[in-house]
């Protein structure tokens, strides 16, 4: 029997997409080592309050900033559907596509400790496996319920991922990386600084169409 694919999903909202979404993406390649990785904008993001730019701004500026790395896919499909981006959708929407490969979804250390909070947030590790990404020193705080998954899920080879196709947890260190959109959107104002931030073109695309102005 050949071995599963794996599929790496990397979701967020992007706005804009930084050069620690970059390195955190590069790290996450060179430890998964996947058939495919995709970031995942989302359309219509459940968990914040509106976005700053619209999503065709968004994925502009990630095809950009992704363009040097041919590694690197874009999936529209949060984007082009209508209402809220649940990730239990989007996930069940994926599986549909590739029912026989590993999907694993990356999530951010702080995204995940509020994973109880997520709409369906247990049909998330049936449908993908779930990648924690955590830089030194970020706090695995779980609750009761997120703790016993954990437990039960946990795996700390990446290679064990392509065993099956969805239901591990594997906790992932990266590169510190202290960006932030917030930052970046601060920085609007400071041509110099804001390109230590983002990648040149995505700075260009900002001034251009003044994005984040207050």
């Amino acid at each position: 029997m050949s071995e599963r694919r794996l599929r790496v999903f990397f979701g967020g909202t992007f706005d804009p997409v930084h050069r620690g979404h970059l390195a955190a993406a590069e790290d996450a390649y060179e430890a998964l080592q996947p058939d495919a990785f995709s970031f995942l904008p989302a359309g219509d993001p459940p968990h914040r309050r509106g976005t700053f730019s619209t999503a065709e701004q968004r994925l502009h500026m990630l095809q950009l900033a992704t363009d040097p790395w041919p590694e690197f896919a874009i999936d529209e499909r949060e984007m082009q559907r209508s209402g809220p981006s649940w990730m239990s959708v989007t996930l069940a929407s994926l599986r549909a596509e590739f029912p026989r490969d590993a999907l694993a979804l990356l999530l951010g250390q702080d995204a995940f400790n509020s994973l109880p909070g997520w709409h369906e947030w247990r049909q998330l590790p049936e449908l993908a496996h779930l990648v924690i990404l955590s830089r030194p020193g970020e706090t695995r705080d779980y609750p009761v319920s997120l703790a016993a998954e954990v437990e039960a899920r946990g795996i700390d080879e990446p290679s064990l991922l392509r065993q099956s196709a969805a239901g591990r947890f594997l906790p992932l260190t990266i590169c510190p990386h202290a960006i932030s959109s917030t930052e970046v959107r601060a920085q609007v104002g400071d041509p110099a600084a804001l390109r230590t931030l983002v990648t040149e073109p995505v700075a260009d695309f900002i001034e251009q169409h003044a994005l984040y102005q207050r």
